[in-house]
């Protein structure tokens, strides 16, 4: 897969190259977490697609600025890194992209994402996240090699995706490259994991796709057209669909990260089951939920017209909602999935299941 270049002489020695080695100390026991890098979608992100669409140009080096106050992330509010960050304590690097798929090569939406991004495609894991990681942190070493500047005993690389390789415009509505599956994306994310262990990454976290059949743009509910689906479509069988995608590819993660992690010497793994987590809170709102407002799974709190335009809230009490808008989760719940990958990189979260010294 082809990653584009970012940054000049060093990304192009460091990232569209396959060979490199990288001088990295192999954990032999768990250490504390001091420093958690993530990778993934609008999930995740807290401000790069803005910065894309914005300035019309790629994030500098060591980019990381932190939505609110000058915005908001894609959730309404700050995104779960930056609590995450809050509870515990750890440095945070978040790499994460808004549209963001795992490769363009397989489910790229090409004139929907960052203008100046090669076809107007979102800058996807594969295709710039990795890159803008290795520009940042991994240098060249004295011997050929490449030093990664984190140390691999303290810091977590986490990886949340799917929601866009899944959905439409993708897999859910046969938009996928011909011949991709599920079975090629999911490989996509563990060719994440085994591409951050050349550049000296030892401990991973990888998040599975949440409920998207839930989701108020998927739900068979009836819900006005907005601008995630503005065409009228079958909810039911588009539902169905993509429950079979969801699950389906939840369990292959279950069985590819730890087959993976043999071939991977001193690595650690734990696959976060955000399914689950927001079974969960669907199941039992008042449990997670604290607005003001009565609880509400099924609606959202921001809505658009079919155009993107005319926004308006249903109430002022956001943390009542599961959804901010229509695909994203809410703030509140960026708390619990904070609150609860905090305590995976504890090893204590009863959502992860664990692989290896952690």
């Amino acid at each position: 897969m082809t990653i584009f270049s970012l940054s000049g002489a060093l990304l192009a020695a460091v990232v569209l190259s396959g060979t490199c080695n990288v001088v990295a100390q192999l954990p032999q026991a768990a250490l504390p977490v001091q420093t958690l890098v993530t990778f993934g979608d609008s999930y995740t992100d807290q401000s790069r697609l803005t910065y894309f669409n914005t300035n019309h140009s790629y994030p500098p080096l060591h980019y990381q600025e932190v939505y609110p106050p000058g915005a908001h992330a894609a959730n309404g509010g700050a995104s779960w890194v930056r609590y995450a960050e809050m509870y515990s304590g750890v440095q945070s690097y978040n790499y994460a992209v808004s549209g963001a798929a795992c490769s363009n090569a397989l489910t790229g939406r090409p004139g929907q994402g960052a203008a100046v991004f090669p076809d107007a495609y979102f800058p996807g894991v594969q295709d710039y996240e990795i890159g803008a990681f290795a520009a940042d942190w991994v240098i060249p070493a004295p011997n050929g090699a490449y030093f990664n500047e984190l140390n691999p005993l303290t810091t977590v690389y986490s990886l949340w995706i799917g929601t866009n390789d899944v959905g439409i415009n993708s897999l859910l509505t046969g938009n996928q490259t011909a011949g991709v599956t599920i079975v090629n994306v999911t490989e996509c994310a563990i060719s994440w994991m085994q591409q951050m262990y050349t550049y000296g990454a030892r401990r991973f976290i990888l998040q599975n796709m949440i409920p998207l059949d839930l989701a108020p743009v998927y739900a068979v509910g009836p819900d006005p057209l907005d601008h995630y689906w503005p065409v009228a479509h079958n909810r039911t069988d588009y539902n169905i669909q993509l429950q079979e995608l969801v699950m389906s590819g939840n369990a292959l993660w279950d069985l590819q990260v730890p087959a993976a992690l043999i071939t991977l010497p001193g690595a650690s793994a734990a696959v976060f089951n955000s399914h689950a987590l927001f079974t969960d809170m669907y199941n039992n709102p008042s449990m997670f939920l604290n607005g003001t407002a009565p609880l509400n799974v099924t609606g959202y709190y921001a809505h658009s017209n079919a155009s993107g335009g005319d926004v308006y809230f249903v109430n002022n009490s956001p943390d009542s909602f599961l959804f901010y808008d229509g695909l994203h989760p809410s703030e509140q719940v960026s708390r619990h999935v904070a609150t609860e990958i905090v305590k995976t990189l504890n090893r204590t979260s009863a959502y992860a299941t664990y692989y290896g010294i952690w």
